[in-house]
């Protein structure tokens, strides 16, 4: 068979005509391709088929069906497919917007409460739970997030510094990026922000600090992101938009719940680092006070 001959519309028609007869681990491994198209090009085989729950000579069984001799033959089918796929969707869902200008406020609030509720689930609190065990024990906690993801970075940094004194954000100015990374060792942790669609330069930051050993974090909005390649934890935020850009409300309230899970577990010692930091900024006139 000539590489490339299919396309991933091909595929998935043939697994879809052919699914009733396979045996019961190939349609396991036919039911998840056809589900989770996006991770084809991002994984090697082995993965794929643990993600799918069978071995991975079921997947190599499933891949001969289909006519491909190799799995580099069938994964470039996929990475075709998504190299057509727009960068990022702003200008379609700013069209969308426009059909609706009669009644802008029309199913916001529905939409701001499925950006919620979609983020959070059993699975989001026990990674989140994992993330403030090494959060407490590192030895320096890093926050990155570029572009619309530095606003949500700053802010998660404006409230772990009151509560974990070796909380630094990378700002990535005036050309500091590499710099900043070159601080990093194996001993830190690294919570990035990687919503899609991804920046180039947080995957050129997420390669640099897998470098250097330390244990990264990504909060993203999906499980099959790029930015999850290199983690070690993550957390899926989902992309509901209110806009034409995907919506920060479930990064904001995971940097919130982030938060009160550590002052939670964080003890007396953290309380009075909060109780200081409140009684200096109070002294120094920073907040005014009520009735003043």
């Amino acid at each position: 068979m000539k590489k490339n001959s299919l396309t991933s519309i091909d595929i998935n028609q043939k697994l879809s005509n052919g699914y009733n007869d396979f045996s019961r681990e190939v349609k396991k491994a036919a039911k998840y391709v056809l589900n989770n198209p996006a991770e084809i090009p991002l994984y090697s085989i082995r993965t794929i088929a643990s993600n799918a729950n069978v071995n991975p000579s079921t997947m190599v069984r499933l891949i001969n069906l289909l006519g491909f001799e190799r799995y580099a033959e069938f994964k470039s089918i996929y990475k075709q497919a998504a190299s057509k796929l727009p960068v990022s969707n702003f200008a379609s869902h700013a069209q969308n917007l426009l059909s609706d200008s009669n009644n802008l406020f029309a199913g916001k609030e529905a939409i701001a409460y499925k950006a919620l509720s979609n983020a959070f689930n059993d699975q989001t609190y026990k990674e989140i739970n994992k993330a403030v065990d090494y959060l407490i024990n590192a030895k320096k906690v890093y926050i990155l997030g570029m572009r619309s993801s530095f606003s949500v970075a700053f802010y998660l940094h404006y409230l772990l510094h009151f509560t974990l004194p070796a909380a630094e954000l990378i700002r990535g100015q005036e050309g500091m990026l590499l710099s900043e990374i070159s601080q990093i060792n194996s001993n830190d942790v690294v919570l990035v922000f990687g919503a899609s669609p991804l920046s180039l330069e947080t995957t050129k930051a997420l390669d640099k600090i897998k470098k250097k050993s330390a244990f990264i974090i990504v909060a993203t909005d999906m499980y099959t992101s790029q930015a999850t390649s290199h983690a070690d934890i993550v957390i899926a935020l989902g992309n509901e938009t209110m806009n034409f850009f995907p919506s920060l409300l479930p990064y904001i309230a995971f940097s919130e719940i982030l938060v009160s899970q550590l002052v939670a577990k964080g003890g007396k010692k953290m309380l009075n680092r909060i109780k200081k930091f409140e009684d200096e900024l109070a002294e120094m006139g920073a907040y005014i006070r009520p009735h003043d």
